[in-house]
This record gives structure tokens, sequence and C-alpha cells, in this order.
């Protein structure tokens, strides 16, 4: 049954009716036990025993709740249905409201499906069903309320007591600021009570047995704005308490006032105290209410975290409030496991937990808001696995947003190259005891033992700062600095599996710092040093292959609407890479300036500074420099670099037709040359873009085979037409922008020699093929030296068609198939391409066949003699939370040949175990690359890896071992199909 402020609001929200208010913050909901399973498409979750539920600053207390949850995120609708509501007489409650995300469940006791409907789920689908045929079939007018209400949430508190029913008694103490009433712990329980009055002490003392409930409520307090916010409201629940109140005799003569005492209570037996997110178990309790003290013996306390979606649990034997959101625990532990006995937890002698509460200010809505930041601070610290002590630290000060218990990370692992690895991060702040870390920073400390190479220590320090040092602005940045006494000798592979290192104590220091100031201007920093030329290959192979190069240097910029005002600085510190100097360089850029009331269209890049080109030193090892061949432009020079480079286009429409023709000047001078001598340059270039875009949408197209709901197909035509006249040749200009990371010049000097016996041919010089590419034909070329007389034109076709896929009424536009194709020709093919007319082409393909598989295909054609052929396919299967698989073929031709296969493997077999697996082979003379495997378990407090790698190029075979509690902050091995695992207990007791 619904009554008429629920079925009101309901029908206020059917969408055919009135436009449903959704609201940001999202439901939570807890009780005893929780069912969960699905009704027709929609997420049931059934909570019994001690109930509450908390929306919008409102909240209730009930038997068992039922919420039937629906729709897509953003747009999430909740069917609530509430038995055994303290304080109403109707029964069940029902409404429907509406949130942005998914409500929070927690509950200690997860049952699965229930073996049978429940009887309040049919009161609920039928009582919805019939508002939705009230409400499309009666013309309803809209609802006028006396007060406002917040998104259809019934607040059973503010509703008057229905007829006959004796309201709560409610008493106001500590000067009128909070009120208690005193109520059945259910709508079944009967309150058994008595008086004893106390004339010596001035007291009435009231004794109330067989299951009570007390609410304790704040007064509304007032906003410097004037908007009036809620304190909160603490429940009692107890099977027996005992309330000392002024004598009732001094009240009602007048000599007393009730709300003069501070509302001391007495609490015994199956106690549960909620205070917002957190809830307290325990055996007996004093609590006085105006000061906000109270002691507990024997408690857990459970509370959830910002940000972290599992909870956290104390269990103490005496626990004390001394203020508002400040406890003390004496012989406690914390756990954020769920099991009754937890195989992780951290013991205190003495442990203090201070509910840190900031008024802030929703950068969205503009609304104040009180954020919680629980702390705690301790001392005598254990951390206990499996009940066995395996680490003491004296002091322990951290937020509970990391939960973290001092190690950070734990990684174990034994290979032929390191020996027995053992590697073990700390969170510094914690091990330090630092209370007022501040938020945004992370700092850890590594220590890691490698037992054929040494042992090593590092630190790493991550910061996203509102300020840095006084001066405001958003600073984001990481400092890493690590080292080691190596002892051993470097596998990189091939032939350079035993190489001596060039420097015993080996490693890195790394800072890379970006500070947005005000009045647009933009600070970066950054500062990186190597010990040596392999030490990132032989240590941090893939942030060798795909982070950017260690420089040092400092950069200042300006934005001043579509001009930027670049000052940079860089210099030299690892002298075994090719770099260039800039003491210092000056940029100016203008990107789509108007001329001439927006008809044309105006870019422009000045430059001027000092640039010193200094080649990399040579192997100190014999074997490795006699592998190590110069890569072109590989020399020394310096000098001063002036440049100013402009672009005139002229963008119009010919209908559906866009066209951009375009002229570009450039002079630059450069102090010195390859010859040594100085030299100025004069570069003229013109062109005209074109842009067609089509398309068409047949839906009569249908087919349940394909998935496909009608077919739109867009097309974009696009052709270039590009002309360049050089004074000076490329190879005249030394090489102060390298285009090659240092990880590639690297290989290159390797390639040159193992392939070309020393001199690389002028078709696989990296410049020729940026050349080819056109890279000098913006304004923003990453390159200004690559320039040379040239003539293109660029063809190409971009394709999509697309479908509409989803449930019936709520379908949406999605990509069925993509299809790229561009290329390049070239009229002076003997001067600009190798004696071929069509140049670089490349295409690339993706067919989805429904939302979790993919084929996917691409590929770079060069058609001169032994040109890069490199064709790659393959087939994608993506399923978030469940598995994610890719099998593909990369075939190459070329100065090299190479066909390789390829595949990777994540998949969660169950829900105790996940597997993970990849593999890479070459049918040519390589053979065999490598392979993966692990295995990953899932349990209620550490995920478990175990894993295998062969490396065949290094003729390496590795294990590794990894525990990570699943309380980490930033978890690592708990990933599947782009998902993470959550922590435990979100989604019940495993």
């Amino acid at each position: 049954m619904m009554n008429s402020f629920n079925s009101s609001v309901a029908l206020s929200q059917n969408p055919e009716i009135a436009e449903a208010e959704v609201s940001a913050q999202p439901i939570q909901v807890s009780g005893n036990t929780v069912w969960r399973w699905q009704v027709d498409g929609a997420d049931a979750s059934m909570l019994q025993g001690d109930c509450y539920l908390q929306h919008e600053g409102r909240s209730i207390s009930a038997e068992r709740i039922l919420i039937l949850v629906d729709g897509p995120i953003g747009n999430v609708r909740h069917r609530i249905a509430a038995e055994g509501v303290e304080g109403s007489e109707e029964s069940p409650v029902i409404w429907t409201t509406t949130t942005m995300a998914d409500p929070l469940v927690q509950a200690p006791h997860f049952r699965g499906s229930p073996d049978s409907a429940p009887a309040l789920l049919q009161t609920l689908i039928a009582s919805t069903a019939a508002t939705t045929a009230n409400a499309a079939t009666d013309q309803i007018q809209q609802v006028q309320f006396s007060e406002p209400i917040q998104n259809g949430f019934p607040d059973s508190s503010l509703q008057p007591p229905a007829e006959n029913v004796p309201e709560s008694p409610r008493f106001y103490v500590g000067g009128g600021t909070q009120s208690i009433e005193i109520r059945g712990r259910s709508a079944s329980s009967a309150i058994t009570s008595r008086t004893i009055d106390r004339p010596e002490t001035g007291e009435t003392i009231i004794a109330a047995q067989g299951g009570v409930t007390v609410l304790v409520r704040d007064v509304s307090a007032t906003l410097t704005d004037g908007q009036m916010i809620e304190l909160g409201t603490i429940s009692l629940s107890a099977d027996r308490i005992i309330f000392w109140s002024p004598r009732f005799v001094d009240v009602f003569n007048g000599s007393q006032d009730l709300s003069s005492g501070d509302g001391e209570l007495y609490l015994e037996g199956d106690i549960v105290f909620r205070q917002g997110e957190r809830i307290i178990y325990a055996q007996s309790m004093y609590y006085n209410v105006a000061q906000q003290r109270g002691m507990v013996l024997d408690a857990e306390a459970i509370t959830t975290v910002p940000d972290y979606q599992g909870i956290v649990r104390l269990k103490a034997k005496v626990l004390q409030q001394v203020s508002a959101g400040n406890f003390q625990a004496f012989d406690a532990a914390v756990t954020t496991s769920r099991m009754g006995v937890p195989r992780y937890w951290l013991q205190s002698q003495r442990l203090q937990l201070t509910d840190r509460q900031n008024l802030t200010t929703d950068p969205t809505t503009g609304v104040q808001r009180l954020d919680r930041d629980p702390f705690i601070e301790s001392n005598n610290n254990f951390v206990y696995v499996a009940g066995v002590p395996v680490f003491y630290w004296p002091t322990l000060a951290t937020s509970l947003q990391e939960p973290s218990y001092f190690v950070s990370g734990v990684d174990v692992g034994s290979d032929s190259i390191f020996g027995t690895q053992v590697m073990l991060d700390f969170n510094l702040f914690q091990l330090f005891g630092i209370a007022n870390a501040p938020p945004g920073v992370q700092w850890e400390l590594s220590t890691d033992y490698f037992s054929d190479r040494g042992p090593a220590l590092g630190t790493s320090l991550r910061y996203d700062l509102p300020g840095l040092f006084g001066v405001p602005g958003n600073a984001r940045g990481n400092f890493d600095a690590w080292g080691i006494y190596d002892t051993g000798l470097d596998n990189l592979g091939s032939d350079r599996r035993d190489l001596d290192p060039e420097s015993t104590l080996r490693g890195r220091g790394l800072l890379r710092h970006r500070q947005f100031l005000s009045n647009d201007y933009e600070l970066i920093a950054e500062v990186g040093y190597l010990s040596d030329r392999n030490f990132l290959e032989q240590y941090l192979e893939n942030e060798w292959d795909q982070d950017v190069d260690h420089q040092t240097g400092l950069r200042l910029r300006k934005y001043l609407g579509s001009n930027l005002i670049d000052l940079s600085a860089q210099v030299q510190t690892n002298d075994f890479y090719t770099q260039t100097e800039r003491l210092p360089q000056l940029d100016h850029y203008l990107l789509g300036g108007s001329l001439f009331a927006d008809r044309f269209t105006y870019s422009a890049h000045n430059q001027v500074g000092y640039s010193r080109l200094n080649a990399a030193e040579l192997p100190t090892n014999a074997a490795e420099a006699a592998e190590y061949s110069p890569v072109p432009g590989d020399i020394d020079a310096q000098g001063i670099i002036a440049s100013t480079k402009h672009e005139i286009a002229l963008p119009f429409e010919l209908g559906a037709l866009k066209l951009v023709p375009n002229v570009a000047g450039e002079a630059t001078h450069y102090g010195e040359a390859v010859d040594g001598d100085s030299l100025t340059r004069l570069v003229g270039q013109a062109g005209i873009r074109a842009n067609l875009p089509m398309w068409r949408v047949d839906p009569t197209i249908q087919s349940s085979l394909l998935n496909v709901r009608g077919l739109a197909h867009k097309v974009d035509w696009t052709a270039e037409y590009f002309f360049a006249d050089s004074d000076t040749g490329r190879d005249e200009v030394p090489y102060y922008d390298p285009l090659d990371d240092n990880a590639q010049e690297q290989f290159r000097r390797r390639f040159i020699g193992d392939v070309f016996g020393g001199v690389l041919p002028d078709r696989f010089d990296p410049r020729t093929y940026a050349f080819r590419n056109g890279i000098q034909r913006g304004v923003t070329s990453p390159s200004d030296v690559i320039v040379d007389d040239l003539q293109q034109i660029r063809l190409g076709v971009h394709q999509r068609f697309q479908t509409k896929r989803g449930l019936p009424g709520r379908e949406r536009i999605t990509d069925l198939f993509q299809f790229d194709v561009d290329t390049i020709l070239f009229p002076e093919a003997d001067r600009d391409n190798f004696g071929e007319n069509v140049g670089p082409t490349t295409y690339d393909m993706r067919y989805h066949v429904g939302d979790r598989v993919t084929l996917l295909s691409d590929g770079y054609i060069d058609f001169f003699d032994d040109g890069l052929r490199s064709i790659s396919a393959g087939i994608r299967s993506s399923r978030p939370g469940v598995g994610d698989v890719y099998v593909g073929l990369l075939s190459i031709e070329g100065p090299v040949s190479s066909t390789v296969l390829r595949s990777t493997l994540d998949y969660r077999l169950n829900e105790k175990w996940i597997a993970s697996a990849g593999n890479t082979y070459d049918f040519g003379e390589i053979g065999n690359v490598g392979q993966s495997l692990a295995l990953t378990r899932i349990g209620e407090s550490f995920l478990v890896r175990l894993g295998v790698n062969v490396d065949s190029g290094r003729d390496n075979v590795g294990f590794g071992f990894s525990i990570e509690p699943r309380f980490f902050p930033r978890p690592k091995l708990g990933r599947v199909g782009g998902q993470l695992i959550p922590p435990p207990g979100v989604e019940g007791l495993e």
C-alpha cells in the first residue's frame, strides 16, 4: 500500500508526467543480512535486521528494506519498499527516486538469491505498476507541497504522528542544543519503563527495557551564506537503557529547565550505535549527549571512508569518545576485512581516531558541504598476517583514505638476471608519524635486494596540490630517486648478454614538475640524471621503451589568447646520449589569428636562442663500442639560431566542399652549419587543402545476425596539394632537433651495423622518413631543420558505418565499421621518393562485431625497393570484470623480414581465480620471443599472484610472487577487462 505522500512523489517522477530531478548523491543502505538477485533486468537487494537508509541528509530505520535498481549511470531509478519503519504506522512504505549512481549497500552477511520471491517484492512491483498505469491514464495536476521535497525521499521524522498513536517522548538537553527521543526498537517492541526520583542528587532516572532506540538530534547550524545544514542524528539501540535527567518535580515547578541536563545514557545488551556512516556494536556503553563523550566496552566500530568502496573495522576492549568525532581505543585492532577473524590487521596498544571535517564548497554546484577525513594515530603497532606478527613500528599516523599499514608494495621474484628479488615499498608519512601530511601527496620508500646484483634503496614522491611553497596555482609532478650497488653483469639480449656496467653505483634521479600560475603563466621544470647508458634498459625496461627521455631544463610559458610565449633553457646531464642544449631559447607562437574581418587566418612561429648539439660519447665497454655505429647528423655544432615562419590561409566553402588555400614563408639563420660556417636558409611554401563530408542514413537495413538496426554511412574525403622550395638542402643543417628518443637512437646504432654494415642508406634515414611525410608543412613542426624542396599530393578517405544497439527504447548510436585510407603522391618521384610516384600509404580498419568483440587491422606500405611493408590483423574481446583477450598477427617486410604472432589473455576463471597469459612468436629466424603465465588468487584479504616469464632474447626464465592487500589505494593486480576488483565486503561476505 502506498500513502498519499509517497504516491504523489512517485507520480511526479513518471517521465510522461513530469521531469524527475536526478540526485547527485547516492543512496546508502545497510543492514545485518543482504540478499541479491536479478528481477526482470533490475538489480534487487533486500536487507533485513537493523536496516538503515540514508540519502541527502535524511534517513529511516526499518526492519526490512528492498531496493530494485535499473537504468544507466547518470539516470539510475530506485524502487524502494521499507517494512517496519520506525515512527511510521504504515507498512510497507514505498517510493521511487532517481540518482546518478548505483546505491551503496553494506551488510556483514551475504545470502545470494532468496529461495522464493519475497512478499515485499510482489507488493513493490504491484504498487509501482499501479502507479504507472494511473499516471498514464489520468490527467494529473502538479502536486503542491507545503515544504520542499528533495527527490521524492520520504522522511518519516517530518510527518505528523498518526491518530491515536502516542508520540514518542522527547527531551531537550545541553541548553536546548540537542534533543533526545525514546522509542521502541521496532514496531512490535513493547517497552517497559520505570522512573526513579533521587532528590539527593537532583535527578530523575528513567530505566527502559524490552528493546529501546534513542534518537539524539542536533539543532541545524547556519552557514555564512544563511544556508541551513543538519549536523546529524545519532541512533542508539539496546535491550536496556538508563537515562538521567533533571528532576521532573523541579521541572514542573519551574525551578529547573529540562534542557539544563547533559543527557547521560547507559546502554546494555546488543547495542547498535549509528552516527552518519559509522556503526558501533557493543554489549555495554555510557554516553553523554551534550558533551558527546562516552565509553564502550568490547566494541566493534564499522565506518566507511571517502573515495574507498570498502569499510574499515575497529575492535577494542575499551573505546572512548572524548569529543565529537574523536575516539580513543585501547588494545585496538584495525582491518578492512569483513571476516570474523580477519587474516590481517593492525594491532595497537593505543589508537586515536579523529573524524576530521572540513567545510568546503562543491566546485560544480557551489554549495557548501562537510568533507570527512577519518585519521588515526597510534603507538606500539604490530602488523599481523594470518595471526602472526610480521612487522613492528612504534608510531603510525595516517588517513584512512590510505589504509596501507606502513607497507605499500610487496614483490618477490627470481630469475637468471637479478637472482632472488625482494622488493618492499613503505609509506614514509606513516613511518615518520606525520599527522598533517598535505592531501594530494604520496611519499614512499623502496628497499630492494637482488641476490645476483646487490642491495638497492630509493624514494618516490608524487603530488597534486592547489599551490606550492606559497605560490598559488595547481602544481603536479613527481620525484623518483633509486640507486643500487651493482656487482653483476648486464643482460640486454642478443649479443649483449654479459656486459660490464660502466659504474658500480648505478641509479637515476628524476624530477618532473608542472604548475599553472596566475595571469595565464605556466612553469615546467625537469631534472633527469642517469648513472650510465644501460641502466634504464636493464632495470626499468618499460619506462625505457615508452617514457620520454630524462632531460634537465626549465620552461616558463605565457598564454595570450591565441599567442604563446615560451622561454626555455635545457642543459645536458647525460653525455652518453646525443642531446641539444638550449642556452636559452625564446619562442613565440600565434595560431589561428584573424585577418581582414576573419577572411584570412594567420599563424606564425618566431624563435631565437643559442643551441649546442653534443654527440653521444662512445661506450667504455669495448664489446659494446664495437657495435656502436654513428647515426645521421651525429656531429657537434653550436651557435645562435634565429628563425621566423609565417602562414596565411583563406578558408572558404563551395557548398559542402571546404577549401583552404595557404602560403607560407620562413627565414632561418644558423650560427654554425654542417661545414662549420654560418648559414641563412630561405623557404617558400604554398598549397591548398580540401575536405568533403558525405553521409547517408537507411533505417530499413536490419539484421539480427549482424546486430544491425539501421545503418548510417559517413565519409570524409580529404585532399591536399603542397609545394615547397628551399635554397638549402636538409643535409647542410646540423641535426639540432632530433626525432629519435634515446631508446630508438641506441637501437638504431646497433641496427645500422648489424643490417647495413655501419652505413645507413638514405631511404632508411629517419630524417628522410619525416621529410617524405611532410613534417615541414606546419608552423609548429617538431623539427625545424628537416626542410627541403618538396612537392606532394595527399589523398585520404575516412569512413564510418554506424548503427543502433541496445534495449528497445534505450538504443544508442555506435560505430559498426571503420575504414580509413591515406596515401601520398609525389610528382617529383626521383627527387622526393626514390623513383616511386606513390609514397607512404596507410590504412586503419575496425569492425565492432558487438560491444565486446572487435576485428582490427592496420598497415603501412612504402613502394620503393626494400621499403617498409607492415600489416597487422587481430581480434580482441573485452568484457569488463570478466576478461580481455587479444590474438593478432604482425607481418613486416623491408630491410628485415618478420611475421610475429602475438596474444594476450586476462580472464577471471571464477570468483577466486584470475588467469593471465601472453605469447610472442616470430615465424622467421628469431623463433620464440617469449611467454608469460600467471595465476592470481582472489582472497577475502589478499590478491596473491604467482607467475612465470620466459624471455628467449635474454635466455632468461623468471618466477614472480606478489602479494597485494585488497585495500591498497593504487591496486596493480586486481584488474580484469579494464575493471578493478572491488574491495572486500562491497558485494557481501566472500
